[in-house]
């Protein structure tokens, strides 16, 4: 219901752009920055929404065995252009790593979720690092679980926000409905991996995703 007004919004908004650009007369300053904030909050609700329905449904995890290095560039390929000036972005996937078992369409919202939060929290430049490897140090598969980290150097947060990261509507930033995190522990919980957090303040954020390997024995 919240996003069905939204759509006339929208599209009202971008044929005042049209129509004044076919005509060959630019938007006055004031018009074009009123139409850009219409059309920017239009997409803030739309995020805003979804992230109370997504919190809202009781998901069910459909795991399968799943090349990770190719969903994680699906992920990270769309961010790429947009941060180009500003951030630095890396994906490093160790060759060779063994298949996981896991719900594609949960974890890549986790996932997701997460990149998004990284990004809030380097409101100007700074480098975000999407690593992939086997096993929780970085050797072999420790415990059949294969590690993926998003590490940013934003401002990052102290203990006492840290402890609280997880927790449904907690947010540092001053928008968005503080459900980022908390969703993506739910996706990855509910695909059998575990999430944590370090971080700290002035230096960045590190999010931990252990996902389990696919044994090849599951039915």
């Amino acid at each position: 219901d919240i996003k069905n007004p939204l759509t006339p919004i929208q599209l009202s908004a971008e044929h005042a752009q049209r129509v004044n650009i076919d005509r060959g007369r630019p938007l006055s300053p004031v018009l074009d920055e009123c139409v850009a904030a219409i059309l920017s909050q239009v997409k803030l609700l739309r995020q805003i929404s979804s992230e109370f329905s997504n919190f809202a449904s009781s998901p069910t995890a459909r795991p399968e065995p799943t090349l990770l290095g190719a969903l994680l560039e699906e992920v990270v390929e769309p961010y790429r252009t947009g941060l180009a000036t500003r951030v630095a972005l890396t994906l490093d996937v160790q060759p060779g790593l063994p298949t996981v078992f896991i719900d594609k369409t949960l974890f890549g919202r986790a996932l997701t979720n997460v990149i998004e939060n990284a990004l809030h929290a380097m409101p100007g430049a700074g480098a975000l690092a999407v690593r992939a490897f086997d096993g929780r140090a970085g050797g072999s598969a420790e415990g059949g679980r294969v590690t993926v980290e998003v590490a940013d150097t934003g401002i990052g947060m102290d203990a006492d926000a840290l402890a609280r990261i997880f927790e449904p509507y907690f947010s540092t930033k001053a928008t968005g409905t503080g459900l980022g995190l908390t969703i993506a522990r739910r996706n990855v919980e509910l695909i059998g991996g575990i999430i944590s957090v370090r971080s700290e303040r002035g230096t960045g954020t590190t999010v931990t995703m252990e996902l389990p390997v696919d044994t090849g024995t599951r039915a």
